[in-house]
């Protein structure tokens, strides 16, 4: 079975929690085929695929520690539930964060030290999200219910993003992606 990479923000705890309480309430009347669990939580930064040549991680693994060596910690916070795919069917259950300059920053770069390294990436605009689910597993059409893109106006949720992940999929295991290597962020 091929393995996948991806780099990406792990979700820290507290906010793990907040989606799992969200969830808890919200699941019976959501009938997604597949949950996502709160371990896999993560803003993916860039998709790399299957990789054949342990080379190319290695040289990865290089670059992005280059890339990352005087960035500084900064924080996120979550910002509504909404979904991709069509309206009545959606494919993707997802959690937002709030716009954030330094992880928009931190994307546009770790996409550029993968494509330096040779990986084709998606050229698809930037949408940090969190997956919380997948396949809309009903007859009755998906209805967004009322105020479901302002889910977590009333809760603050900065969380701090201290480090990027090098995720490997594992689809046999749950949870499924194992972080193959950590890159830390500097202190403030």
């Amino acid at each position: 079975m091929k393995k996948h990479y991806f780099l990406a923000v792990p979700i820290e705890e507290k906010q793990r929690m907040i989606l799992q309480n969200w969830i808890h309430n919200h699941k019976s009347s959501l009938p997604f085929k597949s949950w996502v669990h709160p371990e896999d939580y993560h803003i993916t930064l860039a998709f790399l695929g299957d990789i054949e040549q342990h080379s190319k991680l290695i040289e990865l693994t290089k670059r992005v520690n280059e890339t990352l060596k005087n960035d500084q910690q900064f924080e996120i916070s979550l910002k509504g539930i909404d979904v991709f795919g069509k309206a009545e069917s959606p494919r993707i259950l997802w959690a937002g964060v709030e716009h954030s300059v330094s992880l928009n920053h931190l994307q546009t770069r770790i996409v550029k030290a993968c494509e330096e390294t040779g990986f084709q990436l998606d050229r698809k605009p930037f949408r940090p999200h969190i997956t919380l689910a997948r396949k809309w597993n009903s007859v009755q059409p998906f209805i967004k219910f009322a105020r479901l893109d302002e889910v977590f106006n009333d809760q603050p949720s900065p969380s701090l993003v201290s480090s990027i992940h090098l995720y490997q999929t594992n689809l046999d295991q749950i949870p499924k992606y194992e972080a193959i290597n950590i890159f830390p962020l500097k202190r403030k």
